[in-house]
């Protein structure tokens, strides 16, 4: 049945169709959004619930060449040609290739008539299914096996049997000054003598592959990943992150004459993740990352880059020893945590001691580079103790290649190394600016290329060197052949995807697992869920659902999703709840009483409220969807460039939910679903609400998960990665970088429990678990050996559910200032129902170290100090739950963090 969003109470009849994944995401083309090929009277009309049913319908019909999927309509209407299309902002359109065209390994593109080259300017120079040499551009090869007898290969870059630095050598000597500026942009143009293509480093691959035409995968946002707790999930997420950048890199190469010249998100080096820490909750992209804790945000964030680049830790190739899948970056470097409050992050300062720097700023990405070996690191916009980040050579060289050993490169943010002048004012000049950032450590210029274009001044007016820019130029270089794009296209294991793993159901159901995973159950008074589906489906008993964030599957996705812009939306709520009741047996069609209540999420009127508590007061549950949106432009706005000034529910959502609990009386379940990035205050509104689940922007198969959790067909066992605080009141002054001012930031460093309504890694599940036989691995350590923690778990209900087991120590004797409690590590395993699971736990040195400050500010400051720690394990924090397990650990004596490595 149709569901309509009208200011009615609408009993819907909620008919469900499931979602169909593409066929055959090759089969599949040129996909324009805001185009319309039906200005023919030629054409077949079909029924259809996504962009990827009608390129079904359309491979599947012999007589249809292109084809347009109308998302107002829910229609696909075919075609022979794509010949004159319209402009329709409703519309997406593409074409289907019948049979298959001409295809090219590794980097090379297929020309209209059939070989293969390195830029279409080359083409007509071979046959059909040849190759032209990249070492020449003058002789032609059968096939892609045939690169290896390629002429003048042997000595040089191309040579893939040479040692890494000494191809990098050949080619740091066989380029000109102009050259090697040249490549220091995000839009590096090609070098045809050399047989070097042109690439597009540009990708905003945060979640999942964005802002292309193709139907991507998109996973929860960073803070729902960050509340799975799962390293599991996390290194899956990455992998399917990785699988279809690198697959849809290889496809639209062999669609695309320009190799993707203005395609954000058809690369493979991916600006991806957003590991900034989440300080106060009030920050716009606190919806991005993981959580507001150091050792979380590494470990989760070790697992996410290693899934993605599929190498392993401590090295950054993979199995083969050679290349990676796709390269990731660690961004953004560094004390980045505010969009427009106090200042705008352009100009924003972030004046840090060697304790906050080294206690909160640096560990994870010292965990980014050390252990994830990320491919690329983007410097922020903001200051660093009045250095701008991009020109900060404490940051970029001290830190990143004289202590950690990178050999990795540094980009911009979007034209933050021009920003040197244009928002700081750090120098008077742009030449100024360009020799500041490259012998600070800067590698390549995001957005623009205003600083780059003065290098060759600012050389000659020895400002820096050519020996400057040839270093940036070879670490580029450097990566690009460990991505494989200038090895023989056989040798590169990772050519052969061709982006059908785009929602593929193995990444599809890695998007539910982590969208469930994410479920963050915060209230359950007298076990209000799960419901029981099939009283529901049944009619014995009916249910009410309220808000309009019901019917908005855009919505779950949060930002930097914009391939899902493309219709790639998935379901709204309201149709997974009514999936799930079809699937109890409620023969295909359920009573399920809609109303919106508010009018948008920014909820300004009370114009709906009659109509809510109408359908509210007639049901046996109400299910009512609160929260935020991703770059609204209102009340309810978080997103990049914007601070919210309140953590408070927009607009009159509070009170929305006042009326409902007014209609429906004290006893019928009211329950509230939340979706939003960044934390919320309900101080007025929990108390009448009975179950609180948090589900974060939970992805493309949010919905599933969601409705799944609603119904008791999965236990949730999300816990929340950030502190969620009382009221504005204790939060700290906008722009304090210092954690321990005030009533305290985050949990390290909160000096009242009574600030604090649910802590950091709290969440219920529809079960409980019990804790005993608590085994440290010695009661003393040496300072760089860790230790292991070993507990007995067991689910003491009736429900097979996941538990996070959560490690904290406090340190009784420091000798320094130290967080109040910490957490060390964490693992989330799975206990059937009544059974008792083994956990082990590794504690790394990292995890308990202290910071003793010094003068540089940009020296390793951390230190595992000689004393006492006391080890406390359980489901929460020590001082959030009852009777937590305790043990002590001795640390013999004192070592600095960098002679641990």
């Amino acid at each position: 049945a149709v569901i309509m969003a009208a200011m009615l109470v609408l009993v819907l009849f909620v008919t469900v169709v499931g979602r169909t994944a593409m066929a055959d995401s090759g089969n599949c083309s040129q996909l324009v959004q805001g185009t319309d090929f039906r200005n023919t009277n030629s054409q077949t009309e079909v029924a259809a619930q996504s962009v990827g049913e009608c390129c079904a319908a359309c491979h599947a019909n012999p007589m249809c060449g292109a084809f347009t999927f109308r998302s107002d309509q829910l229609k696909c209407y075919m075609k022979a040609d794509n010949a004159n299309p319209i402009a329709e902002s409703h519309s997406t359109s593409g074409v289907v290739s019948k049979t298959p065209g001409p295809t090219c390994l590794g980097e090379f593109t297929p020309c209209s008539t059939g070989e293969c080259t390195m830029d279409s300017s080359l083409c007509g120079k071979c046959k059909a299914g040849e190759y032209l040499c990249p070492s020449d551009q003058q002789t032609c090869v059968k096939g892609a096996s045939g690169y290896s007898s390629c002429p003048n290969l042997k000595g040089t870059h191309l040579d893939a049997t040479l040692p890494l630095e000494q191809r990098l050598d050949y080619l740091v000597n066989a380029t000109t000054l102009e050259e090697q500026i040249g490549q220091l942009t995000n839009k590096a143009p090609s070098i045809l003598r050399l047989g070097i293509p042109f690439y597009n480093w540009l990708n905003d691959d945060q979640h999942g592959v964005g802002r292309t035409s193709a139907q991507a995968t998109v996973l929860p946002n960073g803070c729902g990943l960050g509340a799975t707790f799962s390293q599991e999930t996390l290194q899956a997420a990455g992998r399917v992150v990785g699988e279809e950048a690198r697959g849809l890199h290889n496809m639209f190469l062999h669609q695309q004459a320009n190799r993707g010249e203005n395609c954000n998100g058809c690369g493979i080096t991916a600006y991806a993740p957003n590991m900034n820490l989440v300080r106060d909750p009030r920050w716009g992209r606190a919806q991005e990352v993981f959580g507001e804790d150091p050792l979380h945000m590494s470990s989760l964030t070790v697992s996410y880059i290693t899934g993605a680049q599929n190498n392993t830790p401590g090295s950054m190739v993979g199995p083969d020893g050679k290349h990676m899948l796709i390269g990731m970056c660690c961004k953004h470097y560094a004390a980045y945590d505010l969009e427009n409050i106090p200042d705008a992050r352009f100009d924003f300062n972030a004046n840090l001691s060697s304790f906050e720097m080294w206690d909160t700023y640096m560990p994870a990405f010292s965990a980014c580079i050390k252990e994830a070996q990320a491919a690329h690191v983007m410097c922020s916009y903001n200051s660093v103790n009045g250095i701008p980040t991009c020109g900060h050579k404490g940051l970029l060289t001290e830190i990143l290649r004289d202590q950690w050993k990178w050999d990795g490169f540094v980009v911009s943010d979007y034209d933050a190394w021009a920003n040197i002048l244009k928002t700081h004012h750090y120098v008077d000049t742009m030449e100024d600016a360009a020799a500041v950032g490259i012998n600070a450590g800067i590698d390549q210029e995001g957005g623009g290329t205003a600083a780059i274009s003065e290098l060759s001044q600012a050389i000659s007016d020895k400002k820096t060197t050519a020996a400057a820019v040839a270093q940036s130029f070879r670490r580029l270089f450097r990566i690009r052949i460990r991505l494989g794009m200038l090895d023989p296209p056989t040798s590169v294991p990772y050519n052969t995807l061709n982006g059908t793993q785009a929602q593929s159901n193995v990444h599809l159901d890695t998007a539910f697992k982590a969208g469930q995973q994410a479920m963050t159950l915060l209230k359950n008074k007298n076990g209000a869920l799960p419901l029981d589906p099939k009283k529901y489906a049944s009619k014995a008993q009916s249910l009410a659902v309220i808000g309009p964030q019901a019917l908005m599957p855009g919505l779950l996705v949060g930002n930097y999703a914009e391939s899902a812009a493309n219709g790639n939306w998935g379901t709204a709520p309201l149709m997974a709840i009514g999936e799930e009741l079809t699937s109890a047996g409620g023969n295909n069609e359920t009573d399920i009483a809609y109303a919106p209540g508010c009018m948008d999420i920014n909820c300004l009127t009370s114009d709906g409220f009659q109509n809510a508590t109408t359908a509210a007061k007639n049901a046996d549950a109400v299910i009512v969807f609160l929260g935020l949106h991703a770059n609204s432009h209102g009340p309810a706005d978080e997103g990049e460039g914007h601070d919210r000034t309140t953590l408070q529910l927009p607009g009159m959502q509070p009170q929305l939910v006042a009326a409902l609990r007014a209609a429906i009386g004290p006893n019928k379940p009211l329950i509230a679903v939340l979706i939003h990035g960044g934390t919320l205050v309900l101080n007025g509104t929990e108390p009448l609400l009975d179950s609180i689940m948090s589900a974060w922007y939970p992805g493309l198969e949010g919905a599933k998960a969601m409705a799944q959790t609603i119904f008791g067909k999965m236990s949730p066992a999300g816990r929340t990665p950030v502190t969620w605080y009382r009221d504005d009141s204790v939060l700290p002054a906008p722009g304090d970088m210092d954690e321990r001012n005030g009533h305290g930031t985050t949990y390290r460093y909160i000096k009242n429990k009574s600030d604090v309504v649910y802590p950091f890694g709290y969440g219920l599940s529809y079960t409980t678990f019990s804790y005993k036989n608590l085994q440290l691995s010695s009661s003393q350590i040496k300072p760089c050996d860790g230790f292991t923690v070993k507990v007995s778990v067991t689910n003491d209900g009736s429900v097979s559910s996941d538990e996070v087991v959560q490690v904290y120590v406090k340190h009784t004797d420091a000798t320094v200032p130290v967080p109040l409690v910490r957490l060390v590590t964490f693992q989330r395993p799975f206990i059937p129902a009544g059974s008792t699971m083994d956990v082990t736990l590794t504690v790394p040195p990292e995890a308990i170290a202290v910071v003793y400050e010094k003068q540089d500010v940009y020296q390793d400051a951390r230190v595992v100090e000689k004393g006492t720690l006391d080890v406390f394990v359980g489901g929460g924090q020590p001082d959030f739950i009852d009777s937590p397990l305790k043990a002590s650990v001795m640390v013999q004596d004192t070592a600095p963090i960098p002679t641990c490595d």
